[in-house]
């Protein structure tokens, strides 16, 4: 007998602490709306702001900015510059799109493939997520990964051109990282000087609380229900991403297969990991390096983020043993500490 379950929600719902009064401060009422968008639940909050601009106004320029970047990224969406780039093989890209592709190949380059946008044909094959998902033959995953080299994508201006017969751009492991990003600029114009973007779980903080103290977070506990958390993180104006294996998956006879797919063996990665949070000023890269540090595996990831200052990363691996880059140490409690240990 097959039972299959998926989550959709792509990326760790964290567990936000959020005081507007503890200090006695309090600059406006806090402002908050969600909408259904990037095939998840993106939530703004805004907590102060400068200027004649209303926060509803600014939460509006937020939403709108996403919907625009879904229209132009996404493979669901038939008359984007992604499924049209797709389809044939060649095209000029908007600037922005071009930025985010350019981007998605750096990542790339630097976890050797790790992370790769010409990846799509190999997630389509697997529909992890969707009302299609399988556990595809060896055969068929065999000739989707002869599709997959991010090495061959040309970039001549602003045209990128598919060498590989069969590839497809896949960039949904950053496109809700660049939206966050996109967002805060927006908030940011409007005269937003605290808020927090919550995009299916892909967080990016703004500022400072109104008290003038870090934001808390609670990093998500892999093995409980979504909002149960193993520790609290303090930290301001910065992304914090988290790939994990609990995010979308499936179970049939009695195997677990999750959603980060290994671009060398096509199959979902199996290296001992169960989550990676990266804490970083940009979401894009936060939301790239999630995926690509995952994969790279524990040594890989720790020795990146050593030789890297400006990002923080977070392992929780299948001993649920916690993991930290040294410059996160300070800002990390643990507090289930019944299920859950520093490792050594």
């Amino acid at each position: 007998m097959t039972f299959r379950y998926t989550q959709h929600k792509t990326l760790i719902i964290l567990f936000f602490l959020v005081s507007l009064n503890s200090c006695g401060i309090k600059t406006m009422d806090s402002v908050s709306d969600s909408q259904l968008l990037l095939g998840t639940s993106c939530f703004i909050t805004i907590f102060s702001m400068d200027g004649e601009n209303s926060p509803e106004y600014a939460i509006e320029r937020g939403f709108a900015t996403i919907l625009e970047m879904e229209n132009r990224l996404s493979t669901n969406i038939k008359s984007s510059e992604i499924s049209t780039l797709n389809k044939l093989k060649t095209g000029s890209l908007t600037p922005d799109t071009l930025f985010i592709m350019k981007e998605a190949l750096k990542i790339a380059s630097l976890s050797s493939g790790r992370f790769d946008p010409s990846i799509g044909s190999l997630v389509s094959l697997w529909g992890i997520g969707t009302d299609s998902q399988r556990v595809p033959s060896t055969q068929e995953i065999k000739k989707a990964l002869q599709s997959v080299d991010y090495k061959t994508i040309q970039v001549k201006g602003n045209t990128i051109s598919l060498q590989k017969e069969g590839m497809m751009i896949d960039l949904g492991g950053i496109a809700k990282g660049h939206a966050a990003d996109l967002v805060k600029k927006e908030l940011i114009k409007a005269g937003v000087t605290s808020a927090i973007i919550n995009l299916g779980g892909n967080v990016q903080l703004l500022g400072k609380k109104t008290d003038g103290s870090s934001w808390k977070i609670g990093i998500q506990n892999p093995e409980d229900l979504r909002g149960q958390y193993i520790g609290i993180l303090e930290t301001k104006d910065s992304a914090v991403v988290t790939s994990g294996i609990y995010e979308r998956f499936f179970i049939e006879d009695g195997v677990h297969y999750h959603h980060i797919l290994d671009s060398e063996t096509g199959y979902p990665v199996n290296n001992g990991i169960q989550s990676l949070t990266v804490i970083t000023g940009n979401s894009l890269w936060a939301d790239g390096l999630s995926t690509a540090l995952f994969s790279l595996g524990m040594k890989d990831a720790m020795i990146y983020a050593e030789n890297h200052p400006d990002i923080e990363i977070i392992i929780i691996d299948s001993e649920n043993q916690i993991h930290l880059s040294s410059h996160i140490k300070e800002n990390f409690k643990l507090t289930n500490r019944a299920d859950f240990t520093y490792s050594p």
